[in-house]
């Protein structure tokens, strides 16, 4: 199991997108654009600060600069950065809610970008969601002890990273 939002996590999102060409050849085949991704905070995920990591294209392939970051350089490097409660994230990246739907109602934010772009890669938004961990071990299904490690996890890797 991957913990959820972890350096590891974003990284085996990457390993997942490199592994299929289809993705720089064929789904994002000349897509350029930097779209982060912003896990507002709540403590029942062991989030006690909201997080960001981003996908970077370039051309459809992935840069390595695809990781956790700061808001600050969230802000900075974006073209698009979507917000949303981990409880909304987990249920779009389980599939039991549709990224479109929630984005629409309100549930996913865009906090950076223009609503008309965003939505014209929706189309894209279940291969995106195929990318994620189907292993993720996730903070609000952990024990007691389990999330207080996550959490220790957490402020490690934001302290080593600066995020």
């Amino acid at each position: 199991m991957i913990p959820y939002a972890t350096p590891e996590w974003v990284e085996a999102m990457g390993k997942n997108y490199r592994a299929d060409p289809d993705n720089q050849n064929k789904h994002f085949k000349g897509m350029t654009m930097f779209l982060s991704f912003r896990i507002l905070a709540d403590p029942k995920f062991g989030l006690d600060e909201d997080l960001c990591f981003s996908t970077h294209l370039e051309n459809g392939a992935l840069q390595d600069d695809s990781t956790l970051m700061s808001k600050e350089d969230a802000e900075k490097k974006s073209d698009f950065i979507l917000s949303a409660p981990p409880s909304i994230w987990k249920r779009v990246i389980q599939k039991e809610e549709g990224f479109v739907s929630s984005f629409m109602t309100g549930k996913i934010a865009l906090d950076k970008g223009e609503a008309p772009k965003i939505l014209g890669l929706a189309s894209r938004s279940p291969i995106v969601i195929s990318l994620f961990p189907s292993d993720t071990e996730w903070p609000d299904e952990m024990s007691p002890q389990r999330l207080e490690e996550y959490k220790a996890q957490v402020k490690e890797f934001r302290e080593r990273l600066g995020v």
